[in-house]
């Protein structure tokens, strides 16, 4: 991977920020009047803030602001500035990550399987400001109807080789994962056009429905089965690796007519599907059945390959923990959609950065002949990143700005870690809230 390419995306991408095409896209819709008074805080000063925020209460985020660009003088309130952000489109950083994105995917730097693009989709829960106004958005989460907590479903579409986030879709607490999965569809080819693609799903979208409109979207699928998911079908198998036709009968497609007759009424017109099952035992003794379209792999190659698909879990991890992108800037629903597609690009950008750091220490690493293989401190990166994003992304002389880049990528090379084979453990699961707006910290 070349790292003046990626010098090259990232300076695009500040110049991009600057562009009229953003300022455009940064109107909500129908507001002609947005972004064309000279302010304080004008667009470029917002976005980079947005960019920036590293999960403190608003405040000391507007007064950090102004300090890196060296503009104390010029400080606004918090009033004035949420006021900003609220003639802000969120959209305009879904705009941002695409395009940046589509910079690396049009190039010959992607690694693939077998010529595949490897992505993996997985839902998520995400804590969200608890306002009237984004538990009517958002939906509601538990049992006590006197003390009702807001909650929004999350969806992510993530490249599971090259570590990119390509989408992520935020939607109501009692939303379907199947239905959030489609939407990704459309934001995959804005950014890989036509390139072969394969998503790996988990066991929850098994759906015989989505495997028919995977099949007819042209998109290669990896999807893991419940135990009783085509179980019939399953049974008459006479090798743990077949081509199976799976009958669409009127009991499997009676869901489907409640929700999408119409596309009922085609898949019991076409019978069956066919479709390949591949039935497994797993290295910690499970067993475990995929479905999919895939001629491609042995069996074994199958189930390696699937593991990859854990990625989304750790990348969830991330955002949520380190990139803090659950602590939300103010109460109002479209700070959430902001802040987290803001915080999908900045962990596009850092990731783009880790790759260069990582390739460089693993090479010195192979020198000094480490016991273990390592890998990059991710916190500590991303620590860096937004310590010096800010003076970065106002440096206008290309010299400077080069040296920046280098040495941050040095910082981040001093941070590694082993990566060590270790027994897996059970999830815990944490029912409060981590990020309360009253209670953020200041530091």
């Amino acid at each position: 991977m070349s790292v003046q390419k990626i010098y090259t995306r990232i300076n695009q991408l500040f110049e991009e920020i600057r562009s009229k095409e953003i300022r455009e896209a940064s109107r909500n819709t129908g507001d002609n009047a947005s972004w064309t008074r000279q302010r304080k805080m004008p667009l470029n000063d917002i976005l980079t803030s947005v960019l920036a925020k590293k999960g403190l209460s608003t405040v000391m985020e507007i007064r950090h602001y102004f300090q890196a660009v060296g503009r104390m003088e010029q400080t606004v309130s918090k009033q004035d500035y949420l006021k900003q952000r609220q003639n802000l489109n969120p959209e305009v950083f879904k705009l941002l990550n695409r395009n940046y994105l589509k910079k690396f995917y049009n190039g010959h730097e992607t690694k693939c399987w077998r010529g595949y693009l490897v992505m993996a989709v997985d839902g998520s829960r995400a804590e969200i400001p608890n306002s009237i106004e984004n538990r009517q958005v958002y939906g509601e989460s538990g049992n006590l109807k006197d003390n009702p907590i807001a909650r929004a479903n999350i969806s992510a579409l993530h490249d599971v080789f090259n570590q990119f986030i390509l989408d992520i879709g935020i939607h109501h607490y009692r939303d379907s994962e199947v239905e959030e999965a489609r939407a990704h569809l459309l934001a995959l080819k804005e950014v890989t056009e036509e390139k072969p693609v394969l998503i790996m799903f988990d066991r929850n979208y098994a759906s015989l429905e989505f495997i028919d409109f995977l099949d007819k979207s042209g998109v290669k699928y990896l999807i893991r089965l419940h135990e009783n998911d085509f179980k019939a079908e399953r049974t008459r198998m006479k090798s743990t690796d077949e081509e199976v036709e799976i009958a669409m009968t009127y009991k499997r497609l009676r869901h489907i007519r409640n929700k999408f007759p119409q596309r009922a009424q085609e898949m019991q017109e076409q019978k069956i599907n066919r479709v390949r099952i591949i039935k497994t035992k797993l290295t910690n003794g499970e067993q475990a059945a995929f479905v999919t379209n895939l001629a491609e792999g042995t069996t074994s190659d199958i189930e390696r390959l699937y593991k990859k698909r854990w990625s989304i879990e750790q990348k969830y991890h991330t955002l949520k923990n380190k990139l803090k992108f659950e602590s939300v800037t103010g109460k109002a629903s479209i700070y959430v959609k902001q802040d987290f597609w803001a915080q999908m690009m900045v962990f596009n950008i850092v990731q783009d950065l880790i790759t260069v750091a990582e390739l460089r220490a693993v090479k010195k690493s192979k020198k000094k002949r480490h016991k273990y293989a390592i890998r990059i401190n991710e916190n500590i990166a991303i620590g860096l990143f937004k310590e010096k994003f800010i003076n970065l992304i106002m440096e206008d002389d290309d010299c400077i700005k080069d040296k920046m880049f280098k040495q941050l990528i040095t910082d981040m090379e001093q941070f590694i870690l082993p990566v060590r084979k270790l027994k897996s453990s059970p999830r815990k699961w944490k029912y409060f809230s981590k990020y309360k707006c009253n209670q953020k910290p200041s530091f």
